[in-house]
């Protein structure tokens, strides 16, 4: 370890150099003409040279060492070696994000073949078409033949199979993700929801999953599709022609002809018996009349509250309950018939006297027996001149109508 002596000297000898106009980088560079200090032997622990004469600047010019030839240094003091400056780490160069490449638009399909349905009802309000049916059509309705395969609309996930009954619409539900959104599809009025897919299963466009049926309430064969979007709060009914079009499935122009009629202004239905007039959308409101089987009524259609539709009969406004009317006109109920007046009961008769009964109308006749004095021989059965026809103690016979008198 150096003395603290040597790094006095080794100083004093640093600052001569410097006071001299020569900096110690430049001492390096001098020629021959100055006096050597001792060179040390280059060790850590070695103490400064004994003596250390100041060098004498050289008043000639100090020639510019060559690029070939570099002038002697003239040997110094050890100093510490330089240690070098490390580089700053590179920062790493940001990988650029790159731009979200845009999903190619998923594959759609027709759900029946092409040409082989008709539309029979456009998507909105409607009039409603039977007892029980829609007056807002969540769907677009394509009728075609029992049987015929039922195709989804574009690749997703099962959702719901619900097979139906001639009271319950029995429909496959499937869940897909378009464009970030999702939807699902709904295909009613099958009879066997489960020929086919089942719950969980992923489907493909264009896979068949069904065939058409008539379940529930239904006017006849066909496929009622509907298209529901997700929301925050829930979802949302899509015409599910108006989506597809854009998309290359276009259900009017793929039908073998366009049935489905526009939506008039207001719908005549017909009251299915006696049927509460209220004041309001439900049982709770107050009855203003009741309206007697087959009573027309007017409604605006598309509107509906919790089961009951706002309807005019006459000059009243009122609400009578959906499932209570029919579009198709009804014949009023016959007037009720009384029911006819009792027969009057038959008189009967009783003898004044002990009477023959006979076998037939004659004086003639056999006696069958003989009838006490005011015996009861019921009504009269028939007649024969003056001989009456009764019955007695189990034997029928004839007996004259001077010995009878009604009761």
């Amino acid at each position: 370890m150096r003395s603290f002596r040597a790094l006095l000297l080794a100083g004093a000898t640093a600052a001569a150099l410097t006071i001299g106009g020569i900096a110690p980088a430049t001492a390096a560079s001098l020629p021959a003409a100055v006096t050597p200090t001792p060179t040390p032997t280059p060790s850590a622990s070695t103490a400064a040279p004994q003596t250390t004469p100041t060098p004498t600047p050289t008043p000639a010019v100090t020639p510019k060492p060559t690029a070939t030839t570099p002038a002697p240094a003239t040997p110094s003091a050890p100093q510490p070696a330089a240690t070098a400056t490390p580089s700053p780490t590179p920062k790493p160069t940001a990988t650029p994000t790159p731009k979200p490449t845009t999903p190619p638009a998923p594959v759609f399909r027709q759900p029946l073949a092409a040409k082989s349905y008709t539309v029979s009802s456009h998507f909105g309000p409607r009039c409603i078409p039977v007892q029980g049916g829609s007056t807002y059509h969540y769907g677009v309705d394509m009728a075609a033949r029992a049987g015929q395969p039922i195709y989804a609309i574009a690749a997703g996930v099962v959702t719901a199979t619900v097979t139906g009954t001639s009271s319950r619409a029995g429909y496959i539900a499937v869940r897909h993700t378009i464009s970030g959104a999702q939807y699902t599809s709904i295909y009613m009025h099958i009879w066997s929801a489960t020929t086919h897919v089942k719950v969980g299963q992923t489907v493909s466009a264009g896979q068949r999953i069904s065939q058409v049926g008539s379940s529930g309430v239904s006017s006849g064969n066909h496929l009622h599709l509907e298209l529901w979007k997700a929301t925050s709060t829930g979802s949302a009914a899509q015409n599910a022609a108006t989506f597809l079009k854009p998309r290359g499935v276009d259900l009017y122009a793929a039908a073998a002809a366009v049935n489905a009629k526009p939506t008039p202004a207001t719908c005549t239905y017909y009251t299915v018996g006696g049927v509460n007039f209220r004041t309001g959308p439900s049982t709770s409101y107050s009855i203003i009349r009741m309206l007697p089987r087959a009573t027309a009524v007017v409604h605006v259609p598309g509107t509906i509250t919790t089961g009951f539709i706002p309807v005019r009969v006459g000059s009243q406004q009122g609400w009578v309950s959906a499932g209570l009317v029919t579009p198709t006109k009804l014949t009023p109920a016959p007037a009720a018939v009384p029911p006819p007046a009792p027969a009057p009961k038959p008189a009967t008769y009783a003898t004044t006297a002990a009477l023959n009964l006979r076998a037939t109308a004659s004086m003639s006749a056999r006696i069958q027996l003989v009838i006490p004095k005011g015996a009861n021989v019921g009504p009269i059965a028939a007649s024969s001149g003056d001989w009456r026809k009764v019955t007695y103690a189990g034997k029928t016979g004839w007996v004259h109508s001077a010995y009878l008198v009604k009761r």
